[in-house]
């Protein structure tokens, strides 16, 4: 499967909007409800109740491991950084960076210390999209943002 067809948002207002456009057509009137937007981020208890997830781009140094991590939550497609395996620092970070233009410039979107108590070592999740230039990668460091952590992830 190609990565924009397993990156689709999913659109809850087409099937009503065809169902509208039909009984338009049919001469009955019909009230149009509003399109409910997908939130831009779920939070990492929400990123917990994700549906479908897939693994995507991990990369491993030692016995450290990263990925990004996709899944369906209310509907909509999520994407967020993963630590995995054993020996990171629990004073340690993993973040998740954007980049709009297939990965020429990264902007920060989400990190997680991972000694804040919350046991969780990923990030928050982030509504992917279709268009290909709209890509994730994830980062551990036990130094946050570091210009060259010690583990990254692939692009997804």
């Amino acid at each position: 499967m190609s990565r924009s067809m397993d990156r689709r948002m999913l659109l809850r207002s087409a099937g009503s909007a065809a169902v509208a456009g039909s009984l338009g057509a049919l001469g009955v009137a019909a009230f149009a409800t509003p399109a409910h937007a997908a939130p831009a981020t779920i939070n990492t208890d929400q990123v917990m109740a994700t549906t479908n997830r897939v693994t995507h781009a991990p990369n491993q140094r030692g016995t450290i491991g990263i990925e990004l991590r996709s899944g369906t939550y209310n509907g909509y497609q999520y994407g967020w950084g993963r630590l995995v395996g054993s020996g990171w620092d629990l004073r340690g970070w993993i973040w998740l960076d954007i980049s709009t233009d297939g990965g020429r410039t990264w902007s920060f979107a989400d990190g997680t210390y991972l000694s804040d108590g919350t046991g969780y070592a990923h990030t928050s999740g982030w509504l992917t999209q279709s268009d290909p230039n709209y890509v994730f990668r994830a980062s551990y460091d036990s130094n946050f943002r570091a210009v060259n952590p010690y583990v990254q992830s692939g692009v997804w």
